[in-house]
């Protein structure tokens, strides 16, 4: 009897040195293939990697060289990793979970450029998302007021005024009620239907007899009744023209109103006012702050996706869904387990980041797509010491989804040290303004819950030296403006940013107001109260005689009061006396 087969064994060394060929000569180029391939198809650019090494013992893989390109700029990596490591448990592979202990991550670069571009033909669905996003943004551009006193010719042609468009308002009002009023003067007794009255009265006059004289007395009733019809409607009208008058002429005072506040707006609008002196900073720096606000928005939105995946699995599950099982295939049942594990983990990630002040170290702890299941949020450190033109960097912050629907992110950032060149605060063609030279701390501490984001940034800088461009725009503010940031040896600000990631604010304030203030207050006075005046003559002057004229079409309607007050007069008195006069004696008509 034959202890071994030796057939047998011999198919079984050959299956296993063909597979064992196979692995060594395919599986490696089969991983960097996979990889290239799920991350650009991921990315939505290309992602290429110069080599993969698996290992079996232990599990484990090295990359080499990976970039991954910047979707949104194809000539530039977003990433690129000179060298990653790691090891796999191998009791949790077999479980389908890919468990990674520790991750090393050597010379990680942000924004090298490319030699080829990196655009793919296709873009993912996210990222045609987000490009539609940020095009919805608000933008954050200079809007720095004028430095000289603006042709005001030029300024109310392309104006709206609202006290011409009350003026032309009255008109159409006034127009109206002239022609209603001329309607309702035909339509009110008037002296002819008076001049009746007298008629009828004179008829009684004659009356003899008892008989006579009761039927006059009834007679007169009568008239008295039609006559005190007459006279409330006038009385009515009366009251009802003199409100309308009243309205016109209060009018009158909301055009000139109107025409104060043209003033006031344009004078705002076009001229740099001694109060907005106080704000010169946020205008100054607040756009350049919002940009950088913008852009790390952008990136943080690159990774979003990844952080909510358990929230949108939840999601899909919501709701009962029945499905049908493939006959003879079955179904997965997952158990409820001791210790949950997510499907893919890396514990620790030890990464060596490239800046061009040197290399930083770096910590990230709890990669997952699935912090609900770790219990424990995404954190991370990154920091060194005596670098190139800076003395340290300290950037640490969590971002924390163990419950989905409730995200939040926290950041915190601080900088010493750092030898600011040749930074552009400002491109205005208005007012130009770069830091030449300076000595900078700052710090920053953000939070975003949800959609809500709130952030606050400081910087203290020294040893500043600030260069300013006018442009064809030099007068004597201008000049004081120069002068005033060029003797700028130091200054702090701060800047708060709050809002929703879609819509926020930036506000910026900083000492270099005082000093704004300072230096061209006196000029600025005097141009706002130039251009105040010069707005106050030409609107004046381009409502005035309007305004004149419809105050006299106003005027004008006076004709027809004294026309209701004549026909008062007329029916109430006249009649009245005519009709006592006509009585028979020792009967009183009761009117």
């Amino acid at each position: 009897m034959k202890w071994i087969r030796w057939q047998g064994f011999g198919a079984f060394v050959a299956v296993l040195v063909i597979l064992s060929a196979l692995w060594l000569f395919f599986i490696d180029g089969f991983v960097e293939r996979m990889i290239e391939k799920t991350g650009t198809r991921m990315v939505g650019a290309k992602v290429e990697l110069d080599d993969a090494d698996v290992s079996l013992v232990p599990l484990g893989l090295t990359l080499t060289h990976l970039q991954v390109t910047d979707p949104d700029e194809p000539m530039t990596n977003g990433v690129e990793v000179a060298r990653i490591s790691f090891s796999v448990d191998g009791m949790n592979a077999l479980r389908r979970k890919v468990i990674i202990e520790d991750m090393t991550m050597e010379g990680v670069r942000f924004g090298a450029s490319r030699t080829t571009s990196g655009e793919v033909a296709a873009q993912t669905e996210r990222e045609s998302a987000v490009s539609e996003k940020r095009k919805a943004k608000k933008s954050h551009e200079l809007r720095l007021p004028l430095f000289e006193v603006p042709d005001v010719k030029e300024i109310l042609q392309k104006e709206d005024l609202e006290s011409v468009k009350q003026l032309e308002s009255l008109r159409s009002d006034i127009d109206k009620t002239k022609k209603e009023w001329k309607q309702r003067l035909k339509e009110l007794p008037d002296k002819e239907r008076f001049a009746e009255y007298k008629r009828r009265f004179k008829e009684l006059k004659g009356a003899k007899g008892v008989e006579g004289i009761l039927g006059a007395a009834a007679k007169a009733s009568a008239i008295q009744k039609d006559l005190e019809k007459d006279l409330k409607e006038i009385k009515k009208a009366q009251k009802e023209f003199d409100a309308m008058r009243r309205s016109l002429k209060e009018k009158i005072k909301q055009v000139v109103q109107a025409s104060s506040e043209d003033i006031r707006r344009l004078k705002n609008k076009y001229g740099l006012s001694p109060q907005g002196l106080a704000h010169m900073s946020e205008m100054l720096l607040g756009p350049k702050i919002g940009r950088w606000v913008e852009h790390a928005l952008k990136s943080y939105e690159k990774i979003k996706p990844a952080l909510e995946r358990a929230r949108a699995k939840k999601e899909e599950k919501s709701g009962p869904k029945v499905v049908k099982p493939i006959r003879a295939y079955g179904v997965d049942v997952h158990f409820k387990e001791l210790n949950p594990l997510p499907d893919f983990l890396i514990r620790r990630t030890k990464a060596s980041v490239h800046v061009e002040a040197g290399n930083l170290a770096g910590l990230i702890r709890n990669i997952t797509p699935d912090q609900d299941i770790l219990g424990a949020p995404l954190m991370f450190l990154l920091s060194g010491d005596t670098l190139k033109g800076i003395e340290s960097i300290k950037l640490h912050g969590a971002l924390n989804h163990v419950v989905p629907s409730k995200p939040s992110e926290r950041v915190s950032l601080r900088v010493k040290g750092y030898e600011t060149r040749d930074l552009t605060l400002t491109d205005d063609p208005k007012l130009a303004v770069t830091l030449k030279k300076g000595l900078a701390d700052f710090g920053l501490h953000g939070t975003l819950s949800g959609e809500r984001l709130a952030a606050t940034f400081t910087a203290d800088l020294k040893s500043t030296e600030l260069k300013v461009d006018t442009p064809g725009r030099e007068n004597l503010l201008t000049n004081s403006l120069v002068s005033a940031l060029s003797n700028v040896s130091e200054f702090s600000l701060t800047a708060d940013i709050a809002g929703t990631v879609d819509e926020y604010d930036v506000r910026v304030t900083s000492n270099l107001d005082r000093a704004f203030k300072d230096a061209v207050g006196a000029v600025v006075q005097e141009q706002y109260a130039r251009l105040e005046s010069e707005l106050n003559a030409a609107i004046s002057k381009k409502t005035g005689p309007q305004l004149a004229e419809l105050r006299k079409s106003i005027d004008g309607l006076d004709a027809i009061g004294d026309e209701l007050t004549i026909r008062l007069h007329e029916g109430g008195t006249s009649v009245g006396d005519n009709s006592r006069k006509g009585a028979p004696k020792g009967l009183r008509f009761p009117f």
